[in-house]
Parts: C-alpha cells; structure tokens; sequence
C-alpha cells in the first residue's frame, strides 16, 4: 500500500509558505504522493465547515476562505520537487473547459516527469452548486459533462489529430503537443462517501481506470471492490486492471486516547459523532493505525491518502515523521 498526504491547499492553513514546506518534507521523508482537492468557489462558510486540512482548532475569526487552485498549484510544485507524485482528489471536471484543461494536464506529466495522479468527478451535490451559476454551467448536467469529458480528454491525449462531436464539447482535427508522458495517464473516478453508487460504478467501469472514495470503511471498500470486479467482468475488462484508493481523516500519536482527544472538534464538522468519524478514519497509536491499515489493504485498497489533523504546521510535521517512521515499514513489501 501507498501513502500519499494532501496538502494545506485549502482551510485554515492554506497559504504559500505551508503548502512548500509540507511538499518539500513529504518528498524528504519518502511520501508516495501530494495530494489537494479541487474548487473554483470557497466561500466563508464552507471554509469554517468543510475541512481538509489543518483543524478546528486553527480556525480564527475574519480568516480568508483560501483555496489554491489544483493544476496551477501542483504545476510549481512539481517544478520544485524530483521523486513524489502529484495528484487532485478530485478535479471538478466540468467546471474547466475540456480542451484548455486537457492541455495542462498534459503539460502537468510532461513537466513532472509523468508523476500526475488524476482523479475526476462531477462535482459534490449542493456544495458545488454555485461554483457551476459562478462559470455558467448547467449544475444538473454536470454528469453528462463529466462523462463527455473523460472521453474527449482520452481523444486528446492518445491521438495525433483528434476529433470529438459532443453535446457539450467538439473539435476536429486538433494538433495539441507534448502529449502526456504516461500514454495517457490514468484517471481515478470519485464518488462514495458511504459506498459506491450506480453513477459511480458505471462510470469507473466505463470510463475510469480505478476508484477514489473518501471516507469509507474497511468493508465499505471491499463491497465497492467486488462491484467493480463484477461489473468489469461483465463488460470485458480485467478486474485486476483497477487502482483503488481512498481518502480519510488521520491522527496518529503515541497516545491513542490523546489521538481521540485531539480529532474531536475537526471529526464534528464532518461526521454525526466522533464514533462516527473514528470509524471511518485513521485515529490513535502507531499500532493503532497500522492494524487499521492492515484491513483496508486486506480488501484490496492500493493507496491511501492521509488528511492530518493539525492545528499547526510543526504538528503536522511531527505526525508525518512518525506516520513514516512507525506505520509505513510495515507496508513496504
């Protein structure tokens, strides 16, 4: 299993300064990948609300909403750094215009060496609404789009003159170089904060090359594992062909009930009640951790992405230091 941590993009500690010094000390201590999620709008109270980095506790009154946009923001990155990977969890797809972000991306594994991991999705309900009024696209349709989209992106990237007619995106003939160092890079659908759903399924199946839920439990992935074997199956493709990763919450200190203590306030504005939140998140001890590790692994998911729980940056530091120290040697071979 691979390990990847999502950066302070976004919430409390979001600001230049943090985002490199987290990158730069994931890349020294042998992180698989960075990660960040993807908006275009971030208002106030989503910024209080709707944490992915940092905690509670960093919160502070008359804070700016700040959110560093996804491709621009992992482009400099992968500038700065040599080894770790690079990847969006998930990019809000329809929100871009499909033949200028084909272009990026492309740049993106150029420039990094095809270190680009990129996930996809149509955007979360309701949460999302007013970043598709803000950009003139149909909030309702934004499934379709995504769809449409993931075709078209495929066309550019693998084709020499490629054309595409669609409801919602068309070109013909287009010459767009360099094309991606991976041919073409793999694309993770997002979905499933308690499973996966039909949409999702079909769309992994049909059109993606793995699953990126966030959230869910041990057997939560399993179930989502089994349904995509079934349906690949199905449909002719190789079960085994699919990368499964997810996204969660983690804690880790050397005191399990100081690790409970200390997630608290931050599981609160995700979850119904910390036992909630501690079910479905990587919370406690070094041993802890690992052991609850052990089961994802054991239902088959390859990666996972760790959202640390942090009022500050030094503290982030030191939990990356012992996550790399006490949990990750048991998951190298």
């Amino acid at each position: 299993m691979k390990f990847g941590i999502r950066l302070p993009n976004s919430g409390p500690l979001a600001n230049r300064k943090n985002i490199v010094e987290v990158a730069d000390e994931a890349e020294k201590l042998g992180f698989h990948s960075l990660w960040q999620n993807d908006h275009i709008v971030w208002g106030t109270e989503q910024h209080r609300t709707h944490l992915s980095s940092g905690s509670a506790e960093a919160l502070q009154q008359r804070q700016s909403p700040n959110f560093f946009e996804s491709v621009t923001t992992l482009s400099y990155l992968a500038g700065r750094l040599r080894k770790i990977n690079v990847g969006v969890a998930v990019l809000v797809l329809p929100l871009r215009n499909l033949v200028v972000i084909a272009k990026e991306l492309a740049n993106l594994d150029v420039l990094s060496e095809g270190r680009l991991i990129l996930g996809v999705a149509p955007g979360a309900p309701k949460i999302t609404e007013p970043e598709f009024a803000a950009v003139g696209v149909p909030y309702n349709e934004r499934g379709k789009i995504t769809d449409e989209y993931i075709n078209a992106i495929r066309r550019i990237w693998s084709d020499d003159l490629p054309s595409f007619s669609g409801k919602y995106v068309a070109f013909k003939q287009v010459e767009i170089f360099p094309k991606p160092v991976q041919r073409p890079p793999k694309i993770l659908i997002g979905g499933g904060e308690r499973g996966i759903s039909p949409r999702a399924l079909k769309r992994v199946v049909e059109l993606g090359d793995g699953w990126i839920p966030a959230y869910l439990t041990p057997d939560e992935i399993s179930e989502g594992r089994m349904k995509i074997s079934e349906e690949a199956r199905r449909t002719g493709r190789d079960p085994k062909s699919f990368m499964i990763s997810h996204e969660t919450f983690a804690l880790i200190h050397n005191d399990s009930d100081k690790a409970s203590q200390l997630s608290k306030s931050t599981l609160l504005t995700s979850f119904v009640s910390q036992e909630e939140g501690e079910k479905r998140t990587l919370i406690g001890n070094p041993k802890v951790v690992t052991d609850r590790l052990r089961k994802y692994k054991e239902v088959g998911a390859d990666m996972t992405e760790l959202k640390f729980i942090y009022p500050d940056i030094p503290s982030l530091l030191e939990m990356m230091t012992l996550f790399m120290n006490e949990v990750a040697p048991s998951f190298e071979k």
